[in-house]
């Protein structure tokens, strides 16, 4: 264990201390070199972390363009299947493979609905009559 054999210092020896103090802060040619120094290489890092930052950024944007290009290819090639599924001759087709076919014109009937206010069918307002 060590001891401490040194004096307790003595208000004048603080006093002599405090006045050699300011000589230990003051600035000299070589300290004003070493805190621009200092300062540069805050400034540096600040850049460089800044660089990196704007890098990565840009990295991201790219692959968001390149999905979007790919995105935009897809939505392209599902409006073609779209237009290709909604033609005409291809619901035809479909129609005709789970057994519908078209109309045969003594099928068709029509009705004929009077107009409102005109009961000259006799049969009074929203009647129908069916001819064929």
């Amino acid at each position: 264990m060590a001891v401490n054999t040194q004096r307790i210092s003595t208000i004048s020896e603080a006093r002599k201390r405090r006045i050699t103090l300011p000589q230990y802060m003051r600035l000299d040619g070589s300290r004003y070199l070493l805190g621009l120094v200092f300062i540069l290489a805050i400034m540096s890092l600040i850049v460089l972390v800044q660089t990196g930052a704007v890098a990565t950024r840009g990295y991201a944007i790219s692959r968001l363009e390149v999905e979007k290009t790919s995105l935009m290819r897809e939505r392209g090639q599902l409006q073609v299947r779209e237009a290709h599924a909604q033609s005409l001759e291809l619901i035809r087709r479909r129609a005709e493979q789970i057994g519908l076919r078209p109309i045969s014109p003594d099928q068709v009937r029509y009705l004929d609905v009077p107009s409102e206010g005109t009961g000259d069918s006799g049969q009074g307002i929203g009647s129908a009559s069916i001819t064929p």
